[in-house]
């Protein structure tokens, strides 16, 4: 995915959030239509970010293999010496991948509950707006 295309998942997702804050708490469908919304934009994200870690997870493997190949002494020092600064980038890949991860397991259980609310509403006869 590219960053443009980033960009405007995240906008889109803003206009959702707005748009679910405005919802009546009443309205459980609109609610659920709106979170589901979320839901693909949120997986879309977290599935993109997921790639890059391990794109990033790669060339580290790579460099370090590259650098301990090329080194003539203390091999190990040299290639992790080699690839420090891209561990930096791939722990600040996981942390964005982890954050997306969470935010997609947070919405299916927003999700889930709202749909559990209207099972148990339409069961005991209170929900008769659903």
């Amino acid at each position: 995915m590219t960053e443009q295309q980033l960009t405007e998942y995240v906008k889109e997702l803003q206009i959702i959030q707005k748009e679910i804050e405005y919802t009546d708490n009443s309205d459980l469908q609109s609610l659920i239509l709106l979170l589901s919304k979320r839901l693909v934009l949120v997986g879309k994200i977290s599935a993109s970010l997921s790639g890059d870690y391990k794109r990033i997870y790669a060339r580290r493997k790579q460099m370090h293999a590259e650098a301990y190949i090329r080194a003539t002494k203390n091999k190990a020092a040299m290639a992790e010496l080699a690839i420090v600064e891209i561990r930096e980038k791939e722990a600040e890949a996981y942390e964005d991948m982890k954050r997306w991860n969470n935010a997609f397991d947070s919405t299916k259980e927003e999700i889930n509950a709202l749909k559990y609310k209207v099972k148990v509403g339409i069961a005991d006869g209170s929900g008769q707006n659903f």
